[in-house]
C-alpha cells in the first residue's frame, strides 16, 4: 500500500494564520498535524511509501519537516507548483498529479486529508478493506440544521454497501458522512483519469467519490474513534483544546 497526503491547499478560511503556515504544519497538542497523521499512517503493515503533496509557496517548509521526523518507510514531497490560490489544482487534481509523479504502481492507495486529525488505529479498517476488496470509506454521524448539507451524504445498506453518494447536497438524505480518509483500490490510477477527462470537477475529494460509487461498488464503515477536521480556525481551537480526543467521547 502507498499512502497519499493532501496537503497543498491554501486554508484561505484561516488567513492571515496560514498565509505564512502551512495548514498541516501548524501545531496540536505540541505537533504539526501532520506529524499527527504521518504516526498513524506510518503504523500500518504492508506501507512502502507516503507521499505528500504539497503547493509551492509551502514546498520548503514541507520538505523540512519531512526531513525532521522518523519514518520506517520512505517519504516523498511533491511540489504542485501552485503559489497562488488561483492556481490550486483542488484535491482531485493534486492526487491525479501524484498518482502521476508517484504511481501506486499496482498497490492500494491510502488517501488522507492532510487538516485531518485521527485518533484511532487505521489497520482495522485497513484489514476490513482488504477482507472487502473494493474502495471504502469511512463515516461519521453528522446533525443537520436544515438546508442546503455542509457535508457529504452517504447512504450505506445493512451489509456496509454504499447505495449513494452526494457531495453537499441540496437536501441530505440521512445522517451519515464520509471523512476525507479513503482507501482505494489499484484501478484508482486509471479512474481517476477517466473521471478527469470526462469533465470531473478536480476539487473537493467528495466528487471524485461521487462518481466513484456510480460505476464501482464502494463499501464503508463507521469512524472507531475521534477526529477532527480542521476547517477554520475555531474547529484549530477546538482540536488544541481536545485532542487527542478523550477515550469515553470516541464515537
Amino acid at each position: 500500500m502507498k499512502a497519499y497526503l493532501l496537503a497543498a491547499g491554501f486554508a484561505t478560511r484561516m488567513f492571515p494564520l496560514t498565509e505564512s503556515v502551512a495548514k498541516p504544519l501548524l501545531e496540536v497538542a505540541g505537533k504539526p498535524i501532520l506529524s499527527h497523521i504521518l504516526a498513524r499512517v506510518e503504523a500500518l503493515p504492508g506501507l512502502s511509501e507516503i507521499i505528500v503533496i504539497g503547493n509551492h509557496r509551502f514546498a520548503d517548509s514541507l520538505l523540512a519537516w519531512s526531513r525532521s521526523v522518523t519514518c520506517p518507510v520512505p517519504l516523498r514531497v511533491l511540489d504542485d507548483g501552485a503559489n497562488h490560490v488561483d492556481e490550486r489544482l483542488g484535491a482531485i487534481g493534486d492526487l491525479a498529479f501524484a498518482l502521476e509523479a508517484a504511481p501506486s504502481g499496482g498497490e492500494d492507495l491510502l488517501v488522507v486529508a492532510g487538516d485531518n486529525l485521527l485518533d484511532f488505529d487505521l489497520e482495522p479498517l485497513q484489514r476490513a478493506f482488504e477482507a472487502e476488496g473494493k474502495p471504502l470509506l469511512i463515516t461519521r454521524q453528522v446533525e443537520h440544521a436544515g438546508g442546503p448539507s455542509p457535508y457529504n451524504d452517504v447512504d450505506v445498506d445493512d451489509q456496509g454497501q454504499v447505495r449513494s453518494f452526494r457531495e453537499k447536497p441540496e437536501r441530505p438524505s440521512g445522517n451519515l458522512s464520509a471523512i476525507a480518509l479513503y482507501f482505494l483500490t489499484p484501478e484508482t490510477d486509471e479512474l481517476l483519469g477517466r473521471y478527469l477527462a470526462e469533465g470531473g470537477n478536480p476539487d473537493a475529494p467528495g466528487h471524485f467519490i461521487a462518481w466513484l460509487v456510480s460505476v464501482r461498488p464502494v463499501a464503508a464503515r463507521p469512524i472507531p474513534g475521534g477526529w477532527f477536521d480542521i476547517g477554520d480556525l475555531a474547529l484549530l481551537e477546538e482540536a488544541r483544546g481536545g485532542f487527542p480526543v478523550p477515550k469515553e467521547t470516541d464515537s
